[in-house]
């Protein structure tokens, strides 16, 4: 089949080719930002930076900057090909501003780490240029099998005695995502319209323990942390037990684990 882009053009099959389940759904939400040609684009939480570099080549004329809390993250994000088109900086985006409104503030898999989302989200919408667009993707994996376990196994673990301070557990018992609805309440007094729905993937996942090494890459990092090498190796030995039941390896050697994901996008009205 003849591929008729022209040359330069972005082409968001190919970042699909190669993404795997986490960058699907970052692609799938740049993909709904309607704009031909906006000026001052953000990447909030821009981790690696497939999206901030991808700005780049769908809007070769906008300042693309991409925003990260992690110094590894963004040296990482600095050592890929076509990095030098971004302006890459380090920053808590609990208290971050930019110098001027933006066109396009794009974040996925972030602002589930944050608190306060009920003057977060309003905070980053006035943030955008009349006419700019607000971006964002959260996974709705709290309510999970995967993730009860990580909570029921850190609070009744370890033989009824849990493992680590009560803080971590209130920490990880927070609900980090809201119901929909309570965020079309949050963008819709600033918008002119507003685009908000969820998404279900059945990731197909291979390996002994894949649902446990895909939650080591996300919900489980600040438990680890928190936890040390002793005991967090014995609070993984517990966990994934309990994965296993839970999501176990099918004929094909392969595992199944639905991950729901919610988006939206928010066009900031005049």
């Amino acid at each position: 089949m003849n591929d008729s882009r022209p040359e330069g053009v972005w082409d968001p099959g190919q970042y699909l080719r190669y993404g795997g389940h986490r960058l699907r759904p970052a692609i799938e939400l740049f993909q709904r930002v309607d704009l031909d040609a906006p000026v001052r684009c953000w990447d909030i939480g821009c981790g690696n930076g497939e999206i901030a570099r991808a700005m780049t080549e769908r809007w070769p004329a906008a300042k693309v900057i991409g925003l990260d809390a992690s110094a590894e993250m963004l040296e990482k994000a600095k050592a890929q090909p076509g990095s030098d088109k971004v302006d890459w900086r380090q920053a808590d985006i609990t208290n971050w501003a930019p110098n001027e409104l933006a066109d396009v503030i794009y974040t996925n898999a972030t602002l589930q780490w944050l608190t306060d989302h009920e003057t977060l989200f309003p905070r980053l919408m006035q943030f955008v240029a009349p006419g700019g667009v607000f971006a964002a993707q959260m996974p709705l994996s709290w309510g999970q099998a995967s993730h009860r376990l990580l909570r029921e196994v850190l609070k009744q673990g370890n033989g009824g005695k849990g493992y680590g301070a009560d803080t971590l557990r209130r920490t990880i018992a927070r609900k980090w995502v809201d119901e929909a609805s309570v965020y079309y309440d949050r963008l819709q007094p600033y918008s002119s319209d507003v685009d908000i729905w969820e998404v279900t993937y059945q990731q197909v996942l291979s390996g002994d323990d894949p649902v446990l090494e895909w939650v080591k890459g996300s919900a489980l990092r600040p438990v680890l942390t928190e936890l040390g090498p002793d005991m967090a190796e014995q609070y993984l030995a517990e966990y994934g037990a309990g994965l296993r039941d839970a999501y176990p390896i099918r004929d094909d050697g392969t595992t199944l684990y639905p991950f729901a994901r919610l988006f939206m996008v928010a066009r900031r009205g005049d």
